[in-house]
């Protein structure tokens, strides 16, 4: 009984892995033809039911996401469909500052059904 827990805690954590590895990937294939100095808009859309489970996040397929705009990523702007908790915004945040970014300002787009945040990050280095 006790190899099936084992092995069923090492299937999840291969599953978490594998899916974290997945986002970044998307993270640094929108990311990577920016150069120094230029700008790139990291959003966040959440329904406005999603504002109180900020820490749970709600993982159903709605118009909640978070997408990368570079300017020259076309079709290829949406990180993750769903929003499963501000945990993984800060992630984002965390692998953009790793990237060589520098946040520079946010403001907030509230609408009737959503709340969309933009935080705007500068390439600093190369």
């Amino acid at each position: 009984m006790e190899i099936m827990h084992r092995l069923i805690s090492v299937i999840i954590s291969l599953v978490i892995s594998t899916i974290g590895f997945s986002q970044s990937q998307e993270l640094n294939n929108a990311l990577e033809e920016v150069n120094k100095g230029e700008y790139v808009i990291l959003e966040v859309r959440m329904q406005l039911e999603d504002v109180f489970q900020t820490l749970e996040g709600n993982e159903s397929a709605n118009l909640s996401r978070i997408a990368i705009f570079t300017g020259k990523n076309k079709d290829r702007e949406i990180v993750v469909r769903g929003f499963e908790g501000f945990n993984q915004v800060v992630k984002y945040f965390n692998e953009i500052e790793q990237m060589g970014f520098d946040l520079k300002s946010s403001y907030p787009i509230k609408g009737n059904s959503l709340l969309i945040t933009h935080y705007v990050f500068r390439k600093i280095k190369r």
